[in-house]
């Protein structure tokens, strides 16, 4: 039978499209004859200049990250700061010797930092930096000092350097092994967005000026209108089409508008790409003179404590003493600004009303109605105490239901644009680039020997047997799944819900164990974890050309150095604070703890189950509007239906509150936090509108299918200085402290100073 010029025109674009990918790859450094044909070769994204830039970018966060988790609960993956503070650190590195500069060219490592030895630096950071959660360094491990040997039948636990070191290494490297198999179903055969991702490629595309990979919508269409042409009803159709000469008007009107939208995109590409480079060029002095600001803030408030915790409200209400009484002052950290301005202005203002909500609604009523049996900053028997259990409440319900939501059937335009991307990307690198299945095998047969050897040793004689470590992480192997799904369709990873569901099961497997119950959610939140938080990198480097293979290696390298950095950094802090205790209070080790005995029939404070069945019932009602109206609007985008109308009840969603971030609020922080947060949030708002209206610029709609923007450079700079800059001041201040360096005074300090001055 005559070909049609359809299926010509299908096969032509086809071959274009696989130039393409061959021409990136080669620009990626990927061809044979530089990595060798060997499977196990080494790619050339895998540098030296790459694993130390990331080593040394991730020990910054690591330190970062521990300071304000164990100060608030709060840590940062960070991928975005990794890429641009790795970017500008391998910058102002000394040019190498002539000599070995030829040696490395040789091997294919170009003068300048590549995108794709970026995208393998910023993956060795980010497993690096996120290992005090991973580690359970926030959570776990103070809660076991807080056991109670006649309510939990287990004494406190303070475990020194070689035992915290063997906990560490137990529960460092199954995510990742777990990570690499989830990586071509979600990546290329789903094509899930992975937000965090995207942006961070985006940022990396516009730090070296270099295209990333694209789906172009033409393919899409040309591939979906083929797979789909026998589905349409019997044979009779297909030999309709083999008959006709040339595609239907209705389709050449498609094909045409495909190709007007697709160099529509690009013209808007290009010129927010430029934007966003000038903006860049012009951010580096903003990025030292921020991190300098932050650094100084947090130096002087060393000395003169009273700077983190002004009692403004005092003033303002001088009859109820606000700050000592009711944990209402002033912290003017530059951080906690920072760390609003990556947040946004509807998850701090979340935030903000869970602390009205909780400190100056409910933590006032739970004391004067005689329901609480301390004081109201009492942290065990007091207030902040009593609202803390109405904070699990609404976490734990809002993230299962998620989690409910999530499991859904995927909406049919989603499901037809996650086949056309999938059939593009199916054959997506060479052998030698990949991260061989024997590899992931080995290394998750390794790792799982290694945290059954060491959690055995440890807490063996406290009823954790081999079967509870090996059922640890076979639930934390289900578990990665539903946090890498959740992280690709919401960038949102519901460690919290997931912790709390093994530990329900542990609840049933070994009532009444409240340790066995805290090391089988330590084992799922680090592999859900890692597994959720390293497919952001595999998604950054897929549409950067990365070898998934350097990115494996990257974070096996950074998870072996935080095991070592993050565990010494812990040790240097319990050495020198009281964890948990005023200055470090490491809340969440309260949150896991509470959990693991109310699992375990334990009993709850005066009067709070009704607000917590109130409150979760609420929120998981809220938290089930705003995930369907988030999974339709992205099926919309999708499908590129974007003229579809939209329910009102979905136009109003994402006004109702964050559940976590409210939570977060109520009871895991004081508001101080809340309230630099909102400001760092208004700031962000504040920005991003003067910008829109200045430059009468759209919106970017940022990657590649009109999801992910990347957010304003200027603002990506600031709040990467202003958390980074604190975080390098906490070790600072951490080494004076430990040196035995006191505050200069403790005027103005009326509660919440640290330093003694409480």
């Amino acid at each position: 039978m005559p070909t049609s010029a359809w299926d010509e025109r299908r096969r032509s674009a086809a071959a274009e499209r696989r130039a393409a990918r061959a021409e990136q790859r080669q620009h990626a450094g990927s061809s044979r004859s530089g990595a060798g044909s060997s499977r196990s070769a080494l790619p050339p994204d895998l540098t030296a200049r790459a694993l130390l830039g990331g080593v040394a970018v991730g020990t910054l966060l690591a330190f970062t990250n521990l300071y304000f988790g164990l100060q608030s609960s709060w840590i940062t993956m960070a991928s975005l700061q990794a890429a641009l503070v790795g970017y500008g650190l391998v910058r102002i590195v000394p040019p190498l010797p002539a000599p070995l500069a030829r040696y490395f060219v040789r091997r294919g490592q170009t003068a300048q930092l590549s995108p794709q030895e970026n995208a393998v630096l910023q993956a060795t950071a980010v497993s690096l930096g996120s290992m005090p959660l991973a580690a359970g360094l926030i959570g776990i491990i103070p809660a076991l000092s807080l056991l109670e040997p006649a309510r939990d039948g287990a004494v406190p636990l303070r475990l020194d350097t070689p035992h915290l070191l063997m906990w560490s290494a137990s529960m460092a490297f199954f995510g990742v092994c777990f990570a690499a198999p989830l990586r071509v179903p979600f990546i290329l055969r789903e094509a899930l967005r992975f937000p965090s991702g995207t942006a961070t490629a985006q940022l990396i595309a516009v730090l070296h000026r270099v295209p990333l990979r694209r789906a172009a919508p033409v393919a899409a269409a040309e591939d979906e209108r083929g797979s789909a042409t026998p589905a349409r009803g019997s044979g009779e159709h297909e030999r309709m089409l083999d008959w006709d000469e040339r595609p239907s008007e209705q389709e050449t009107q498609a094909l045409e508008q495909a190709r007007a939208d697709e160099q529509r995109q690009a013209d808007d590409d290009e010129a927010e790409g430029e934007r966003q480079q000038k903006e860049l060029q012009d951010g580096w002095k903003p990025l030292g003179w921020s991190f300098a600001a932050s650094a100084a803030v947090t130096l002087a408030a060393y000395w003169l404590p009273v700077i983190f915790a002004i009692p403004v409200f005092d003033v303002l209400v001088p009859a109820h003493n606000l700050a000592r009484t009711w944990g209402w002052w002033l912290t003017p950290s530059l951080s906690y600004v920072g760390q609003g301005v990556i947040m946004g202005l509807p998850t701090t203002a979340s935030m903000f009303a869970g602390a009205l909500v909780g400190w100056a609604i409910l933590s006032p009523l739970a004391t004067h109605r005689g329901w609480t049996d301390g004081l109201p900053m009492d942290a065990d028997v007091g207030g902040r105490a009593w609202i803390l259990w109405v904070c699990l409440a609404i976490m734990t319900s809002e993230s299962l239901v998620g989690l409910l939501v999530l499991a859904l059937p995927t909406p049919k335009g989603s499901r037809s644009q996650s086949r056309g991307a999938g059939s593009a990307e199916e054959e997506d690198e060479p052998p030698e680039r990949q991260t061989p299945t024997t590899w992931v095998l080995i290394g998750l047969a390794l790792s799982t020997a290694l945290a059954v050897a060491f959690l055995v040793l440890l807490f063996g004689a406290q009823g954790v047997r081999v079967w509870t470590v090996v059922a640890g992480i076979a639930i934390a192997s289900v578990l990665s799944v539903l946090a890498c799904r959740s992280l690709g369709a919401t960038d949102l990873n519901p460690v919290n819900a997931l912790g709390k569901l093994s530990q329900l099961v542990f609840a049933l497997l070994s009532p009444g164990n409240i340790l066995a119950n805290l090391v089988g959610g330590a084992l799922s939140e680090a592999g859900a974890m890692q597994a959720g938080e390293l497919m952001q990198d595999y998604k950054t480097g897929h549409l950067l050309h990365a070898s998934p293979r350097a990115q494996f290696i990257g974070q096996l390298v950074g998870s072996s150095a935080g095991v070592v950095i993050s565990t010494l950094a812990y040790k240097l802090y319990e050495r020198t604070y009281v964890i948990p205790g005023p200055d470090m209070p490491a809340p969440a080790a309260r949150l896991w703890l509470n959990f693991a005995r109310l699992v375990n029939a334990g009993a709850l404070p005066r009067n709070v189950s009704g607000f917590m069945i109130v409150a979760a019932a609420l929120f998981a009602v809220m938290g089930a509007l705003k995930a369907l109206a988030a999974r339709r609007a992205a099926a919309r985008l999708s499908s590129r239906n974007t003229v579809q109308r939209v329910a009102r009840w979905e136009r109003l969603a994402p006004l109702l509150p964050n559940g976590i971030a409210f939570a977060v609020g109520l009871g895991l922080n004081t508001p101080n936090y809340s309230i630099a947060r909102l400001a760092g949030g208004l700031l962000a708002q504040h920005y991003i509108s003067r910008n829109a209206k200045h430059s009468g610029a759209r919106q970017s709609s940022g990657g590649p299918g009109g999801v992910s923007p990347l957010p304003p450079v200027g603002l990506l700079v600031l709040s990467a200085g202003f958390v980074l800059g604190e975080g390098f001041a906490s070790i600072v201040a951490l080494l004076l402290r430990e040196a035995g360096v006191q505050p200069l005074s403790c005027w103005g300090c009326r509660g919440g100073c640290a330093g003694g001055c409480s």
